[in-house]
């Protein structure tokens, strides 16, 4: 999929911040405002007049509603966005013109970028005496489902960069796909040069998977979700883990940022690698990938032959036994990628600081997503726009925060952190000698739980944080205590 005509592209480079305004001569939990004040009190070192007043902690903690951020979480996951699309520039408007309406200063801020979307795609699996299989590459979509409207406008499922290309070849197993992984199968004298590798998701990032396969001979990788991993429960819509059809998508470069402009900003008129420089890197997996389903790599599976796979290789109950080929089974892949330039846009809003305006303390997540975005990223997102909204009713109150706060809603971060990388490229002097602290916030509700880590520095803030936000589940207790209780992290045992 190309980006979709009507992408907004500002004619001028939208500056960096906001122009200041006249001065005189960044965790998990439901409900979602939970996530706003543990963000907010967690700020509080970083950003209020010393000493911070209490009656504005107060009054933060009592604003807002589970109401409003759940306004903004329907109207970002409307759609699938994923980044360079048209549906994804206006999760853009929708977040710059919520944040304006507090009366901060708000700008886009576009790059343009290398993004991948899928042109193509097939996979057949043949077999002596069987019948060809002939694989959908579809999930299945549930009867129900407010979504089904919708969902054919998401992109196809596939793995973001993988190199265009077709191959026919035996299967050879590759467990998950680590670099142990395929030295095993050399030392057991598994021939994996020009094969398919078939491994599964669960140890290591997916682009590390394809190089590792790149790197042992594979012609080609096929990544799919184990149920031993995936479905250790009921499976959805009736529980929260992997449907049987359920595919995982996402990139397979290893680097971080637009791939045309390593180590430098991807600003208008910059030098660039052409696309085929930045496709040929090392930090590109080099042959052609896809993903597929739980239910389609079993498939596959049940047809390779040779030595049975060991015991750590092996699938949950009910599992057929794993072996390592290769073959008999053949697969052919094939997919056609088009790696585009496209435009994204970050979102960057600014409230100016009374005692130190030149410090930053900046707190951020990212909007776009591979399909709708339900919990990553957008319950973040919704989260920041929350944060905003309070601290706009603060302001009305008179607080200023002593140091500027910097909101910022990132864009193509599924393909590689793209949006936050270009802007700290673009603007690194300036914040390596301003930045005091950077909170982010992704995916901020998942189950019951709370959860949040730091660099070293901020350890003890995190729990001082959390310490004064009340656990909404026990009134008797705080996010400290049930954190405490549920994890077992070394920053709670402590």
């Amino acid at each position: 999929m190309p980006p979709q005509d009507g992408a907004d592209e500002p004619s001028a480079r939208a500056p960096l911040l906001p122009p200041p305004a006249p001065r005189r001569a960044a965790a998990r939990l439901h409900p979602l405002p939970l996530i706003v004040a543990a963000a907010f009190v967690a700020s509080f070192r970083f950003v209020f007049l010393a000493p911070a007043p209490s009656y504005y902690q107060s009054l933060f903690l009592s604003l807002g509603s589970n109401d409003t951020a759940a306004t903004h979480l329907r109207a970002l996951t409307q759609r699938p966005h994923v980044a360079g699309t048209r549906a994804n520039s206006l999760t853009a408007a929708y977040v710059h013109d919520a944040l304006s309406s507090h009366s901060f200063p708000t700008r886009l801020t576009p790059y343009s970028v290398l993004l991948s979307y899928p042109a193509h795609r097939s996979l057949s699996l043949t077999a002596s005496g069987r019948d060809t299989v002939h694989f959908a590459l579809e999930q299945e979509i549930y009867p129900g489902d407010p979504y089904a409207a919708v969902s054919a406008e998401a992109v196809p499922t596939f793995l973001a960069y993988a190199a265009s290309g077709s191959v026919t070849a035996e299967v050879v197993y590759a467990n998950y796909g680590r670099a142990e992984d395929f030295a095993y199968l050399a030392a057991r004298g598994v021939n994996i040069t020009g094969k398919v590798a078939v491994a599964r998701y669960g140890k290591v990032f997916r682009g590390d998977i394809v190089r590792n396969a790149r790197d042992a001979g594979a012609a080609a990788a096929v990544i799919y979700n184990d149920a031993k991993d995936y479905a250790a429960g009921n499976a959805f819509p009736d529980g929260p883990w992997m449907p049987p059809t359920g595919v995982q998508v996402g990139s397979t470069f290893k680097g971080v940022g637009d791939p045309t402009t390593p180590m430098w900003a991807s600003s208008e008129g910059c030098q660039r690698l052409s696309i085929a420089e930045a496709m040929a890197s090392d930090d590109m997996p080099g042959i052609p990938a896809l993903p597929v389903s739980g239910m389609d790599g079993e498939a596959i599976l049940q047809l390779i032959g040779g030595d049975v796979a060991p015991e750590d290789w092996q699938g949950g109950a009910g599992a057929p036994a794993y072996r390592l080929g290769p073959g008999p089974a053949v697969l052919n892949l094939t997919y056609i990628g088009n790696e585009t330039m496209a435009t994204i846009q970050n979102v960057i809003s600014v409230i100016e600081g009374k005692e130190e305006p030149e410090r930053y303390v900046i707190l951020g997540n990212h909007r776009d997503a591979w399909t709708f975005g339900g919990v990553d990223p957008n319950s973040g997102t919704a989260a920041l726009l929350e944060l905003a909204q309070r601290l706009s009713e603060l302001q009305k109150k008179g607080w200023r925060p002593r140091r500027t706060i910097i909101l910022c809603n990132w864009d193509a971060e599924e393909y590689a952190l793209i949006g936050s990388t270009e802007w700290v490229e673009e603007n690194r002097a300036m914040l390596t000698s301003r930045t005091v602290a950077y909170l982010n916030v992704d995916s901020a509700v998942f189950g019951r739980g709370f959860y949040a880590s730091a660099t070293p520095q901020l350890d003890e803030l995190l729990k001082e944080a959390s310490k004064q936000v009340q656990n909404p589940d026990n009134r008797t207790e705080s996010l400290y205590d049930l954190w405490m209780a549920s994890n077992t992290s070394p920053l709670v045992s402590s």
